[in-house]
């Protein structure tokens, strides 16, 4: 292709500018990470730890939380591919993805804060309305900076070797908001003697705070226009392509669906034992909530000294085979919970959990830029929003969907000391989606991926 092959030079990507902009993700992921592990726990906590501040089910069958979140989703139905679309075909002056970033930043980590403030203290209709309304906004703001956001990583670091590497420091990005959200700020916040929900509320909106300035780093320094690999192509010719042919281009890759069924598996299975994690402690183990840092501490460790060698382990075994066996070992490992009672005994199993985690965490979005960039090279056309926005709409999807089953079947089952089996299954069914997860990923081309990639399709 004669476009691409008259690329235009680009700046380089230094080490100030892979670190502002993996602040990004360290910012983003705080808010998320929020949302999944405490959300649950404040509006529907265990048995005997609590009021709740929602009915376990409406019409006396609907889990709450599930349909909260299934509403919440509908509207990224249409949400989510119009922001990929409008981003791909943006020309504005601040860069295409940018100014989507500007406009997204503040509202995210505000509706993810304002999610732990219910306007009553008791279960009432007016806490699900606002619930509910809160998660959808959050989710509708979390497409306009995350996807966009992702979106410039094939844009700013094209090659193949150059991707992994970014995106390595993306994970320990994303492990470092996981990090304090789960261990850190638990231990700052959590079991002071006060009340658990008023402790829960003034760590969310401290952590809400430092997710907006870390978010609003890379819209601040990482300028597109002169990092993108193409920079002048992309002011002069963005993506032409509307809305539903971009979406029917984007699923009917053959490299992307495999690849994005197989991320949604492994990330459904991971959010449910992250919203779990609390129960594990407080149900399973008999620690105070505070605790929750004991088992993860050690997952985070292992996680952070994996990263260093994932360039090597994905030269040797490949992307794709790392990426079966990250989901092949969490799935052994996550069906011992049922038999965990011992906080010792979760902190070795979750400490061998992060060797997986760290692939899952580092690995995805380096596969999903090699897919995009094999797009482009077969098509000519950068969609690089579309993709990652499509990846965005299955993950909030599987987020609020996991979370949701988690509170159905803790409440169906049981979610005390003397009735933990709700807690329990959680595990081995984590367990069972994280074979779908490596099933799917088995399917995904990478061979024929390279080869677009080198061109030699």
């Amino acid at each position: 292709m004669t476009a691409l092959a008259a690329a235009v030079p680009r700046a380089r990507l230094s080490l100030f500018r892979k670190l502002v902009y993996a602040a990004g993700n360290t910012g983003n992921v705080l808010g998320y990470q929020l949302v999944t592990t405490y959300v649950l726990r404040l509006y529907a906590p265990p048995d005997d730890k609590g009021t709740a501040l929602i009915p376990a089910f409406l019409a006396g069958a609907i889990p709450t939380y599930l349909l909260l979140n299934l509403v919440a989703r509908g509207f990224d139905t249409f949400w989510d591919p119009i922001v990929a679309n409008w981003s791909d075909r943006s020309r504005h002056r601040l860069g295409r993805r940018r100014a989507f970033m500007l406009a997204g930043v503040f509202p995210l980590a505000l509706t993810g804060g304002l999610i732990f403030f219910p306007p009553t203290p008791a279960s009432s209709l007016l806490n699900v309305v606002w619930l509910g309304a809160m998660l959808t906004a959050y989710y509708a703001m979390y497409s306009v900076y995350v996807a966009p956001y992702l979106a410039l990583l094939p844009e700013i670091a094209p090659d193949k070797q150059e991707n992994t590497s970014l995106s390595t420091l993306l994970a320990a990005a994303a492990l470092l908001g996981a990090l304090f959200v789960m261990v850190v700020a638990p231990a700052l916040f959590l079991g002071k003697g006060g009340d658990v929900r008023d402790e829960l509320q003034t760590m969310a909106a401290a952590l809400a705070i430092l997710s907006f300035v870390l978010m609003l780093l890379p819209v601040l320094f990482v300028d597109e226009r002169r990092l993108s690999v193409r920079g002048d192509e992309i002011e002069s010719a963005p993506s032409h392509l509307g809305l539903v042919a971009s979406l029917r281009a984007t699923f009917a890759d053959r490299a992307f669906l495999p690849y994005v069924f197989g991320y949604t598996f492994y990330f459904f299975a991971f959010n449910m034992i992250s919203t779990g994690v609390p129960f594990y402690v407080e149900v399973l183990m008999g620690r105070p909530l505070a605790e929750v840092g004991k088992l993860l501490g050690p997952m985070f460790g292992v996680a952070a000294l994996v990263f260093p060698l994932l360039g090597g382990i994905t030269r040797r075994i490949s992307k794709k085979g790392a990426m079966i066996a990250s989901a092949l070992l969490f799935g052994v490992l996550m069906a011992l919970v049922p038999v965990v009672r011992d906080v010792r005994i979760g902190m070795a199993v979750f400490a061998l959990a992060g060797v997986p985690i760290a692939i899952f965490m580092a690995i995805p979005n380096a596969i999903l830029a090699d897919v995009c960039e094999a797009s482009t090279r077969r098509t000519g056309e950068r969609r690089e929003a579309m993709f990652f926005g499509a990846q965005g709409f299955l993950q909030k999807i599987s987020l609020g969907v996991s979370t949701g089953v988690f509170q159905w079947v803790k409440d169906a089952l049981g979610s005390s000391a003397d009735r933990p089996l709700g807690v329990q299954v959680t595990g081995p069914l984590a367990t069972v989606i994280l074979l779908f997860a490596a099933l799917s990923f088995a399917r995904y081309p990478e061979a024929r991926v390279t080869k677009d990639m080198e061109g030699q399709g």
